[in-house]
């Protein structure tokens, strides 16, 4: 059984007997901090709390980065700010005008 990624082929021959200069470089790539930017992009996100999700999310719904937004003048951040909960709020209404059961008879 073999596993074919791009131009390297791994097998199971091969992850059990590994040569001194492939098992350096397997142990230097572990020992190694991840420098992907996609990795680090997913790693800054998993990173954060529900509202910092949220806020990041509804800045680039906006157009804006988060250091975009660090730069901003502290009333630049209170309209964005204000354009983020008008944007919830508009989102939340959504949501709930969809929900099944939504509209019952409690009259009884």
């Amino acid at each position: 059984m073999s596993i074919s990624f791009g131009s390297s082929v791994f097998s199971p021959t091969f992850l059990s007997t590994p040569t001194s200069s492939a098992s350096q470089s397997a142990s230097a790539s572990l020992t190694t901090k991840p420098t992907n930017s996609a990795v680090q992009q997913f790693l800054e996100f998993a990173n954060m709390t529900p509202a910092q999700r949220l806020h990041a999310e509804m800045l680039s719904e906006l157009g804006l980065t988060e250091d975009q937004y660090k730069a901003m003048s502290p009333a630049d951040q209170q309209k964005v700010d204000d354009k983020i909960r008008d944007l919830v709020k508009k989102q939340a209404d959504e949501t709930n005008n969809k929900r099944a059961g939504l509209i019952t008879d409690i009259s009884a």
